[in-house]
Parts: structure tokens; sequence; C-alpha cells
């Protein structure tokens, strides 16, 4: 298991102990990248880094691969779009353009600060960041990780395969993949190709159940001119066009048994033969099949090759709906937010907690997929920073009450224990501040926790005004 995310903060300076200092404050969350020069951030762009919690920039008088401090933070400003921007200044920034950074909404920092104090900053300036990095970090996690993705699950009775799935990916074996339309059967394919030996070859997806039947075959095995009236000439099909990439065979349950014959044969001896052609071909592809229907069914009825069927089913693995992986939930509600918040360029400042619940009660007949779609909904309707129940659907929305009154959600027995366990928790972090005379480090050592998840929590519960000179000389 990983307990660490791909999130990175990048460090623009050319003094390495600046990024050993961030490392030191958000190492053990995020990943930290220090970058020399201004020029780099260009990777920043839109459409390269989805999670970027914060752009740490080391300002000074002196130029920053020829950018002026002060034109360097213009050009910081265009960045904000894309990531929050701390800056650090040292004896040499000037007045002027310090105030500048923080005119613009900045954090800023001297030189000389504490590791304690960035470590807060990052928190606030990027929360679902930074609480989707600690899911990942306090919360028992399995993950595929490939070059460009990662498919992740925090359902304990998922982890046993994701570990068979790491083994599989490794061996040149077909493979098939089970579940509900939506529940992430493509993704996962893709990354499985992606830790496989053949990641640096083609990944090509046929969505077989989209194709009209008497077009499955050409679109597999290819043709050759003159096979058919409009085959003026010959024309590769999915298996020659990947070569020894891997092929993904959506919605499998749907070939005619005559196609299912061909594929069997491709899947044991590699050969095919084009439409109207007699030469065979062989293929040299690695082969993924999918389907949203329990094909052992389709068996029973007659509908699919028994002999195709214990091929594929050597290997096969059942990925569960999203209604069976609720701590799942939680991580993809927080990851889209954080993609879709970067893609349409809306600044996140938090989850509301009754946002979250409404998604823990519905059924998601859609999977992953509809909950990606009903982020990315929230995300655009969002007005202040803060994704709440009226920026979802309505059908996901609680109806009014009947005196009238505002709505509320649905009381559901999760719902229900939900609020126990928080009550519980407030409970536990109220006495446990008490005993310790509300010193923030002596409480969170003695709760296993760490210093800003206490003020999270602290937050979460209303406990910031309670004795709040103490609190404040703790948070000093």
């Amino acid at each position: 298991m990983s307990m660490a995310t791909t999130s990175v903060i990048y460090v623009i300076s050319d003094d390495p102990r600046l990024g050993e200092q961030v490392e030191q404050a958000v190492g053990d969350l995020f990943s930290v990248e220090r970058l020399a020069s201004f020029d780099a951030l260009e990777r920043l762009g839109p459409g390269y880094c989805t999670v970027c919690p914060a752009v740490v920039a080391h300002l000074t008088k002196k130029t920053v691969n020829g950018f002026p401090a002060k034109e360097l933070l213009q050009k910081l400003g265009q960045l904000e779009r894309i990531a929050p921007v701390i800056t650090i200044g040292d004896e040499n920034l000037t007045k002027e353009v310090t105030g500048q950074a923080n005119g613009a909404g900045r954090v800023n920092f001297p030189a000389a600060f504490r590791p304690e104090q960035l470590r807060q900053a990052v928190a606030e300036l990027s929360p679902v960041e930074w609480e989707l990095a600690e899911l990942f970090h306090y919360r028992p996690h399995a993950v595929l990780r490939g070059g460009h993705r990662q498919w992740v699950t925090f359902t304990p009775s998922v982890f046993e395969m994701v570990e068979e799935l790491r083994v599989a990916a490794a061996h040149d074996v077909s493979l098939l993949l089970i579940g509900e339309t939506g529940a992430g059967k493509t993704f996962l394919a893709r990354t499985i190709h992606e830790i496989s030996p053949r990641a640096g070859k083609r990944f090509l997806t046929v969505a077989c159940g989209a194709l009209p039947p008497d077009l499955i075959e050409s679109e597999l095995f290819g043709y050759v001119k003159g096979a058919f009236t409009g085959a003026d000439t010959d024309k590769p099909g999915k298996f020659a066009a990947v070569d020894d990439g891997t092929l993904l065979l959506d919605e499998i349950d749907v070939l005619a048994p005559e196609h299912q014959a061909k594929l069997l044969r491709v899947i044991e001896t590699g050969e095919y033969e084009p439409v109207g052609s007699n030469e065979t071909a062989f293929s040299r592809a690695r082969l993924i099949v999918a389907s949203n229907i329990d094909l052992h069914q389709l068996v029973e009825q007659g509908k699919f090759r028994r002999d195709l069927f214990y091929r594929l089913n050597m290997l096969s693995f059942f990925i569960p709906p999203l209604r069976d992986r609720p701590y799942d939930i939680d991580y993809l509600a927080r990851k889209f937010a954080v993609e879709q918040s970067r893609s349409l360029c809306v600044r996140l400042r938090g989850i509301d907690p009754a946002f979250m619940a409404a998604l823990h009660n519905y059924h998601w007949p859609g999977n992953v997929r509809e909950l990606e779609n009903i982020i990315r909904r929230a995300v655009l309707y969002c007005r202040d920073g803060i994704l709440r129940v009226s920026d979802l659907p309505s059908m996901m929305r609680p109806a009014p009450r009947e005196n009238g009154g505002e709505g509320l959600p649905e009381i559901s027995v999760r719902w229900t224990l939900d609020k126990r366990l928080e009550d519980a928790e407030r409970r536990i972090l109220e006495e446990a501040l008490r005993r310790n005379g509300y010193r923030r480090q002596d409480t969170a050592r003695e709760l296993g926790i760490s210093r800003i998840t206490l003020y999270h929590k602290m937050k979460k519960y209303g406990l910031m005004g309670n004795h709040r000179d103490e609190v404040s000389a703790v948070l000093e």
C-alpha cells in the first residue's frame, strides 16, 4: 500500500535549502519538486498539473532566471488560476514588492519562517487537496500507479484484487474485467496497461456495444480491398493497429457466437484472417476484455460460448459498484473536485459536510462516471468556493420540510451513525484538550494525529472559540 499522493508542491528557488525546508514542512503528505527557474513553471499550465496544492516561490531583489522580482510576481499572478502561490522573501526583497505580494492575496513569509507556518498556510490555501492527502496518509488503501494515472481504492475487500491485478499486469495474459456501467473498467484497463511491460506501446479501445453486428468483425480484424461493396482499399483492424500494445474490448457480451469463436482463436493462437482474405495474420496484442454483465449467466442461457468463458474467467476481476465502496466516495469526490476546479479555473475553499453526506446517501446507478459528472456540475455552479448541497442536482437535494422550513438531509442509518461518531470524536477532542491545558502539540501527540489534523478538527467542531486565549497561544 502506498502512503503518498501524486500531488506535487513546486518550489522555485536556486537554493536547495529552501526545498529541504518545504520538504520538512509538508513532505509527509505531498511530493516536493524544486525548480531552479521560473521558466519551468510552464509545465503547470492547464492540462498538465491537476493536483498542485501550492507553488512556493523564492523572491529576492536579484533576478530569477532573468526576471526581476516585480515581473516575476506579475507572472505568478497568472499562475494563481492553477495553484495558490506562497512567496518567500529575504532582506533584499523591497517593501514595494512585498506589498504587491500581499495585496494580490498571496501568502508571503520572511526567509526565517518556521516549517509549521508553511504547513498551516498550505492547509488553509488548499483545504480540499489537504484532505485528499490526509486520506492517503491516515486511511488504509491500495493503489495501482501507472505513468499518467492511478487506480485507488479505500475499500478493504478490494485490496487483494489490486495485488492480484499488479501481478497479472506484469505478465502477457488476457484479463476479464466485470463491473456495472460507469464503475471504472476502462480507467482500470488503461492503468493496467501503464504498469505493464507494454506501457510504452499503444492502447486502443473497441466499444463492441456501439458497433453494428455486421461491422464488428471488420473493426477487429480489418479487411482487404474488394471484400465487400465500398472496400476500395485494404484497412487494418484494431488487432493490427494496436500492434504489440494493449487492446480493450468493452461490452464483450454483445459479440455474436461466430465472433466469439474467432476471438477465442486469437486468444489461444494469435491467428486471424482479415475479412475477404485467405492469408492468416498474427496478433501480438495484449487483450483486456470487459463486460457489465455476469458472463456465467449468458453461458447458462446459451448466449456465450462456454469455452471462451472458461478461457477468460481464469483471470477475471469484479469491480464492485460505487454504492458498495463508501470510502472510495470520499476519495473520488475530492479527487474530482480538485481536477474540475483546475479545469474550470474555479478556486475551492472547502466542501460542506452536508454535501459529502448527500453523496453518501445517494445510490449511484451510474457509478464513478456519474459521480465525476455530478462533481463537475457542482464545481461549475459553486458560488463562494464551498461545495454545498445546493450545488447538487435536484434529485440529490433533501426534500423541503412539511412545515415549510429549510430542507434537511434524509436521516439514514449511515447518516445517523456518522453523526454519532462525530459527537463522540468531539467529546474526545474536548477532553484531550482540557487534559493537556489546550496545548496543541501535546494533545496531538496523545491522540496520535498531526497538529494540522488537530487544528482542522478543532475548526470543524467549533472548538477554536472555547478558551480562546489558551488556543491562540498554542497556535502562535
